[in-house]
């Protein structure tokens, strides 16, 4: 779902309208005090038919440490194939979340025929 929330401040307090369910005031809150994103980006391989591959938190990590982890991924090699989900790197940056093959790596296996 999808909502337009205004915040108004009345006697130091913010008041939510605009959210069509409660949960939409929860995540407003959430997102002025300590926001979160999840994280899809690429990380390279050794492998000629797949120099890169697809990947993604499991979770969602806090928005200031973004950078950081873009970064730490961008170091990142990919020594052995990965199937979807398959873990990259286990609790990056110690947020809780892991960093996942959002690719297929074993389907794009190449076999030659003698």
């Amino acid at each position: 779902m999808c909502c337009r929330i205004t915040i108004d401040v009345k006697n130091g307090k913010r008041l939510f309208s605009g959210n069509g369910c409660g949960k939409g005031a929860q995540v407003a809150k959430r997102e002025l005090s300590a926001p979160f994103r999840s994280l899809t980006t690429m990380v390279r391989t050794i492998y000629p038919d797949m120099p890169v591959l697809s990947v993604r938190t499991n979770g969602e990590i806090p928005k200031k440490k973004v950078k950081k982890i873009v970064k730490k991924l961008s170091r990142i090699v990919v020594t052995e194939r990965k199937a979807v989900g398959e873990i990259v790197m286990e609790n990056i940056s110690k947020t809780g979340c892991d960093v996942v093959a959002a690719g297929d790596m074993k389907e794009r296996l190449v076999y030659c025929r003698p």
